[in-house]
C-alpha cells in the first residue's frame, strides 16, 4: 500500500507540472527565427505552421531588443517542449506501475 500511495502522489505531482508546462508553452511563440539577408542588412521573421499554411510574421533587423527576446522565447518553448515530453512518458511509466497487480 505504501508504494502505491507513492505512486499516486507521483502521478498527481507529475499531472500538475504537465499542465503547468502546457500553460507556460502556450504564452511562448511558436515556430522559428529565419534570418535573411538583404543587401547589407539582415531581416528576421518568425515562421510557423497554422492549419497546412506556413506563416511568416517580420520581427525586425538581426539583434534588435524584439527579435532577441523572441529568438530567447523561442529556445524556452523548445526545452519545455522536451520537458513536457518526458514528464509524459513517466506519467505512462506510473500508470504502468500502478496497474500491475
Amino acid at each position: 500500500m505504501k508504494i502505491r500511495n507513492i505512486l499516486l502522489r507521483e502521478l498527481e505531482k507529475t499531472n500538475k507540472n504537465i499542465g503547468i508546462i502546457k500553460d507556460d508553452i502556450e504564452e511562448l511563440p511558436k515556430g522559428s527565427l529565419v534570418k535573411i539577408k538583404a543587401k547589407e542588412n539582415v531581416y528576421c521573421y518568425l515562421k510557423y505552421r497554422e492549419d497546412k499554411q506556413v506563416r511568416s510574421i517580420y520581427i525586425g533587423r538581426d539583434n534588435d531588443v524584439e527579435t532577441l527576446k523572441i529568438d530567447s522565447d523561442i529556445k524556452k518553448r523548445k526545452k519545455l517542449e522536451k520537458a513536457l515530453d518526458e514528464l509524459e512518458e513517466e506519467k505512462i511509466l506510473i500508470e504502468k506501475m500502478l496497474k500491475v497487480k
